[in-house]
């Protein structure tokens, strides 16, 4: 027998009405574009805070991923972007589930080609600068929705959802 389907988003929402009532269980503002193949990803968070510089992504995504998804608060840039397709690569062969970048990305018809959930807010050609600037492992804000590292993330279709905890029968 195999496993049952994960739930949707909307479906988490109803079964976890409480958890978005007292705040454990936060939506994403719906500002996403969706990119890669895997339109269905979920995982423990990593965060990195990085304005226009992707050094900091760099290091994360050459780890093993564990299944784990990167959320980089690139502060709402539509200047540079902070992932390109070497990047989604390299997410990809390194077990991420999943980036999720308050930000832009590149080389999208590259990312598209990977088997790796990522959502961001556009693509936009000029690649970051590679000073190192940035912070990790810290509380974000996204879009005015608080992001903490070693929370959960799941995402389909209609929106991305984070939780202070993992849900089960995810």
């Amino acid at each position: 027998m195999g496993s049952s389907p994960p739930l949707a988003i909307a479906d988490l929402c109803d079964a976890y009405s409480h958890l978005l009532t007292n705040g454990e269980l936060r939506p994403l503002p719906p500002v996403y574009q969706i990119y890669g193949r895997n339109k269905v990803f979920s995982g423990h968070i990593v965060t990195v805070k990085c304005f226009e510089d992707n050094i900091l992504v760099h290091g994360f995504l050459a780890q093993e991923g564990h299944g784990r998804v990167l959320v980089v608060d690139g502060c709402g840039s539509m200047r540079k972007a902070v992932v390109g397709g070497n990047l989604a690569k390299r997410a990809q062969n390194n077990g991420w589930a999943g980036i999720v970048v308050y930000g832009c990305v590149r080389d999208v018809d590259d990312i598209n080609l990977c088997d790796i959930g990522v959502r961001a807010l556009n693509s936009y050609p000029v690649r970051p600068d590679k000073k190192g600037n940035g912070e990790k492992h810290i509380p974000v804000t996204i879009a005015g929705t608080r992001v903490c590292d070693g929370d959960w993330l799941y995402a389909d279709s209609d929106g991305i959802l984070v939780s202070s905890v993992e849900l089960a029968g995810v």
